[in-house]
């Protein structure tokens, strides 16, 4: 055995002679299976990035994985964050989470199905519009009418302050008397 090379690890040798490995049986299989399961992955991942594509220019999923405030469907998905809240709080939650950004009722029931959100009614898209026409009645979103296939867009209208809060006089004249 002119060329025979031999590493011994703590489980088991491998021994390669002229150019061919002796790889034990176990750590072979276990390789394969390895190799098998990261093709799978890479296809599945393949898939999911074409599946957010159309979903995103179909205008279901909103166009920017991350909004500017740095808010991440992903926390939405993990969390289960709609699980076990009414609709209406579902709504308020991802205005309030993308302030910055328009969102249509489609992306809004889309993040809302996500979150683990379970629609009740067959015409989910048109509960999540009738909320959010609510919303807007009560002054806690704003409505950008649009035209077309994507319909109008929402975004949070942030909470209003009372003049004496805007101008920081109230405190400060209350503190001055005392």
């Amino acid at each position: 055995m002119r060329n025979q090379l031999t590493c011994t690890n703590s489980i088991d040798t491998v021994v390669q002679v002229d150019g061919k490995e002796d790889v034990d049986a176990t750590a072979r299989k276990l390789v394969q299976r390895m190799e098998e399961l990261e093709r799978h992955s890479w296809q599945i991942q393949n898939e999911l990035r074409s599946i957010r594509t159309a979903l995103a220019v179909a205008g279901i999923k909103p166009g920017k994985f991350k909004s500017q405030n740095g808010f991440h469907e992903s926390k939405y998905v993990a969390a289960e964050a709609f699980k076990d809240i009414s609709l209406r709080e579902c709504c308020q939650m991802i205005l309030r989470d993308h302030s910055d950004d328009w969102l249509s009722k489609s992306q809004i029931e889309y993040l809302i199905v996500r979150g683990g959100y379970k629609f009740s009614t067959k015409d989910s898209k048109n509960s999540v519009g009738v909320t959010l026409q609510r919303m807007k009645d009560e002054g806690k979103c704003e409505v950008e009418r649009i035209r077309g296939a994507h319909g109008n867009r929402y975004r949070w209208l942030p909470e209003k302050q009372t003049d004496e809060e805007r101008s920081g006089h109230a405190s400060a004249t209350n503190d001055t008397r005392k």
